[in-house]
């Protein structure tokens, strides 16, 4: 049996059953245009939505099971859950029919160094919460800067970021304070 199947077998039924097909033709249509538009490669690719979508419902039983904590969604695992929340009807019915009530989608602000330790904290806490539900850390948390850059290597655990600076990307290591 493999990882995918024994997560999935653990997803509550609501999460399990969601036919998220709609938001993968969406992520791959508007990435389509947003490559035509700006001249360059799509972003995304079948076995990545199908990976993001398979990460959004783990996501949303992580909600599910922790109602207060304060969980960080990947860059992959929150375009599909933009892409969810932006068709609101559907949204607030799967809300309803997994949560019991609707789930608002709340971004993170400011660049304050409070604000962004609290924000690491919360992300090493979701990390931890997926890595104790589902035996892993989900690839979007550790691969999103490569499929934007395809030249950097990231570690989230330790937040050590080896950067190609041809990619005028920059990121830090907040834990170590390394560059």
């Amino acid at each position: 049996m493999t990882i995918s199947e024994i997560a999935t077998r653990t997803l509550p039924e609501s999460i399990a059953n969601l036919d998220l097909g709609y938001l993968g033709r969406k992520l791959l249509d508007d990435d389509a245009y947003e490559a035509l538009r700006r001249n360059g490669e799509p972003l995304w690719d079948e076995e990545r939505v199908a990976r993001a979508l398979h990460e959004y419902k783990q996501f949303l039983a992580l909600m599910y099971w922790n109602r207060e904590a304060a969980l960080v969604p990947s860059e992959d695992i929150d375009d599909v859950w933009h892409t969810h929340v932006l068709n609101t009807a559907r949204y607030q019915q799967d809300c309803e029919t997994i949560f019991g009530c609707f789930q608002h989608h709340l971004p993170s602000f400011g660049a304050s160094e409070e604000v962004q330790e609290a924000h690491t904290e919360d992300r090493d806490e979701t990390l931890q919460l997926f890595e104790e539900a589902f035996g892993e850390i989900p690839q979007s948390y550790t691969t999103t800067a490569d499929y934007r850059c395809r030249r950097v290597a990231v570690d989230y655990r330790c937040r050590r970021v080896a950067v190609d600076y041809r990619c005028r990307r920059e990121a830090v290591d907040y834990r170590c304070r390394r560059m």
